[in-house]
């Protein structure tokens, strides 16, 4: 179909569309072309209803993920997936002087879509524990509720599933949207978070409204912001959260991609998913650097155990066979859960899954003491370092590290001709890695044998 030579181009949302139908009605009005931006939305009911009554106009969609948790197909709606040839090949071709990437902290879909049509490759950055490390990002401390916790309890017996393949809104809303929970989220900022300002994850608007009405009534500056409050006041909140007049945005699905505030020294999750993206989506909010707080440590305060589904946000993860569609952006519930259906909750304390590096350099000789009780090696990339949790005492340079006996662990470099060493517990070389063999130590003494074959004791 040609496009009419005087036809007008408007810039419209879909719910202004849909709110304005009579309006539009009439030849003048009748487009040629409809473009939908980001089209993995197109599925929706109201933009159906659009193509619906404008059968004969040409549909345009662009999208970077032409996919849906629930499978639906994309085919009544655009008649075919465009696809352009590979990025090098345009570069070979002349056709381009740059790159063009696809960006995004989270390469994978619940639904196990893959990428590999979009984007021919995907090309992993360094992890997001690597870039707290060198401090691109905030380091963070974690604290979730207890494994049979009211809470924990409550979220391990959601059945219901929404469109999306998430847990649906309604159930979640009436399970977690009571007087009881909202108290314990209070009390969780008050005693993690107190005199930090944050972002609050909530369930829907209604949930929103009612976490901030209690932070207000007990002297916490919260506003609900959702997507129906105007943009204009969202924009004048948001504005206010940065000049420290609110300390808490309770927000329903508006921050978690695009939203940049290096403000923000908490995050809240008052809300349960099953999506790994939306998951890292809402922690990645309060790691952003802020270059006028050099300390900055976020608390990140996980209220309904998504800690559970997920692991903690720097956990290692094999993007490339979600980026592939071999492996779903999906929590994984825990086994444990189908057993304790009877189990009655006995604790509502949060636990302390994970203490920022920083925090090391502010613990007791004892507490520190404790702390390093729980180094142990771990692999990545095909190294070992040490780590305790997710907090990364030695970088993996080494071989191999073994389990530590007593303070002490060995150590091995190279792979055909191998060396051994031993580390402490702080990561500290005790014996340097230049020895053949370890027989075995104590807290006085090692046995090695030596480069010329002798063995010996060294004190």
């Amino acid at each position: 179909m040609e496009l009419k030579a005087k036809v007008r181009i408007r810039v419209l949302s879909i719910q202004w569309l849909n709110r304005h139908v009579e309006e539009l009605e009439g030849a003048e009005c009748t487009p040629g072309l409809i473009v939908v931006d980001e089209a993995h939305h197109a599925i929706a009911t109201s933009y159906q209803d659009l193509f619906d009554r404008n059968r004969k106009a040409l549909k345009l969609g662009m999208t970077a993920t032409p996919c849906r948790m629930n499978k639906k197909s994309f085919g009544r709606l655009f008649g075919m997936l465009l696809k352009s040839p590979c990025t090098n090949d345009f570069i070979l071709r002349g056709y381009l002087k740059a790159l063009k990437l696809g960006m995004t902290a989270t390469p994978c879909r619940m639904n196990k879509k893959s990428f590999g049509r979009l984007f021919g490759m995907l090309l992993k950055s360094p992890c997001t524990n690597d870039f707290i490390l060198r401090g691109y990002l905030a380091p963070y401390d974690y604290v979730v509720i207890g494994k049979y916790s009211n809470d924990q309890m409550t979220v391990n017996q959601l059945k219901g599933r929404g469109s999306d393949g998430d847990y649906a809104i309604k159930e979640m809303d009436e399970k977690l949207n009571i007087p009881q929970t909202i108290q314990r989220l209070y009390d969780s900022v008050k005693k993690y978070a107190d005199g930090k300002k944050g972002i609050v994850y909530a369930i829907d608007i209604d949930h929103a409204q009612a976490i901030a009405a209690c932070y207000n009534a007990l002297g916490l500056k919260s506003v609900a912001l959702d997507s129906k409050t105007p943009a204009k006041k969202r924009k004048e909140m948001v504005e206010a959260f940065r000049r420290s007049e609110i300390d808490c945005l309770v927000n329903v699905n508006l921050f978690d991609e695009g939203f940049d505030c290096p403000d923000v020294e908490f995050i809240q999750m008052a809300r349960p998913t099953l999506s790994l993206a939306k998951y890292l989506q809402m922690v990645g909010r309060g790691l952003r650097i802020n270059h006028e707080n050099k300390d900055k440590v976020c608390m990140i305060i996980d209220n309904v155990g998504n800690y559970r589904k997920f692991g903690l946000p720097d956990k290692p993860r094999n993007w490339e066979s979600m980026f592939a569609g071999l492996r779903a952006g999906k929590g994984i519930i825990p086994t444990y859960v189908k057993k304790i259906q009877n189990i009655i909750a006995v604790n509502d304390e949060m636990v302390t899954v994970k203490k920022a590096n920083t925090a090391r350099k502010k613990m007791t000789a004892r507490q520190l003491k404790e702390y390093l009780k729980n180094v142990e090696p771990f692999q990545q990339d095909g190294r070992w370092g040490l780590r305790v949790m997710n907090d990364i005492i030695v970088k993996p340079i080494y071989a191999h590290i073994s389990n530590f006996r007593g303070d002490y662990a060995q150590c091995r470099i190279g792979i055909q001709k191998c060396l051994y060493g031993l580390l402490d517990r702080r990561g500290n070389i005790i014996l340097p890695p230049e020895y053949k063999y370890i027989y075995g130590w104590n807290e006085h003494a090692v046995e090695v044998k030596g480069n010329d074959g002798y063995s010996r004791t060294i004190e």
